[in-house]
């Protein structure tokens, strides 16, 4: 990795702490520099405002849940098991890094262009993990799937009512810690009863 790659790739993981811990507001460029001993100078060379930092954080963490994601599911043994352990880890890192997702209420319902291309990517990568795991199933005799795709889209879709339906109910944009709860709780049971419903008879 060239030095240049390096001082990025620092600049990025000093502000995805600072954004994880503090959020988009309360975070400062001269925070992240200070974290990693940079000049705030060489901050603006790489990056031209917080924002497009606070964008490649999170795609660096989409990254990192990737790669995690990939290798924890690798380990699953049924299809079941591989849906049930990707909504663990996914809320996991919605914990860890809550002040960082709650920042995208801070951008308002506006995101940046490049912001919303890697939340539809994450969407598609998560949609390609489910795919996989429904095939992986059917391969094994584990599930009876007469159209994966379809399926895939409608488990993804209930997946998404059930975030809609706290938000709306509680009439609130983002959800707080208590809301993330209740949503991987509703999540956790309806992967449980879709899934049973898609067994081998």
């Amino acid at each position: 990795m060239e030095n240049q790659d390096k001082k990025r790739i620092l600049i990025i993981e000093a502000a995805l702490k600072r954004f994880a811990h503090y959020g988009l507001s309360k975070t400062t460029m001269t925070e992240i520099a200070k974290d990693i001993s940079f000049s705030k100078a060489l901050l603006y060379y790489y990056f031209p405002d917080k924002l497009s930092l606070y964008v490649n954080s999170i795609e660096h963490l989409m990254q990192i849940m990737s790669r995690d994601l990939v290798k924890s599911i690798d380990k699953t043994t049924t299809a079941t098991e591989g849906v049930l352990k990707l909504l663990q880890k996914r809320q996991a890192y919605i914990q860890k890094y809550y002040n960082l997702f709650e920042s995208n209420q801070v951008i308002s319902t506006e995101l940046p262009e490049g912001l919303y291309e890697k939340f539809q990517r994450a969407r598609t990568f998560e949609a390609i993990i489910i795919g996989s795991l429904f095939n992986r199933g059917i391969a094994s005799g584990e599930l009876t799937i007469e159209d994966p795709k379809l399926a895939t889209d409608v488990f993804i879709d209930a997946l998404s009512g059930i975030h809609f339906n706290i938000l709306s109910k509680d009439k609130i944009m983002f959800p707080g810690k208590e809301q993330f709860k209740q949503i991987f709780a509703k999540e956790k049971m309806l992967a449980e009863i879709f899934l049973a419903g898609l067994r081998a008879k």
